[in-house]
């Protein structure tokens, strides 16, 4: 059995983008979106999107993913910018899962 420490960041704040770490496995990347968005909001995805029914995510995994830093020294990661592939040259890279409902 392995252990996941699946982490999720809302990118923006329409509750509708967000990256997903810590899983090579989309099932889990849904699972943990549909957790976040109950635990952070109280609704389910699809009451917050007006959906009827099941909110099917859009899902891609890639393994080159790299923050740019903001402008501020001491938060780096305030206003700090997700960007992949060549635009990431020269930045620490990870994998991640994006998921966009």
């Amino acid at each position: 059995m392995t252990s996941e420490n699946i982490i999720v960041i809302a990118l923006g704040e329409d509750t509708d983008l967000f990256i997903v770490t810590g899983t090579t496995d989309a099932h889990s990347a849904d699972d943990a979106v549909r957790t976040y968005v109950e635990q952070m909001t109280g609704e389910t995805i699809e009451t917050l999107q007006g959906a009827d029914e099941l909110v099917e995510f859009s899902i891609s995994y890639r393994t080159d993913w790299a923050w740019t830093p903001g402008p501020n020294a001491e938060d780096p990661m305030e206003e700090a910018t997700l960007v992949r592939g060549e635009r990431g040259d020269g930045l620490p890279r990870f994998a991640a899962y994006m998921v966009q409902a």
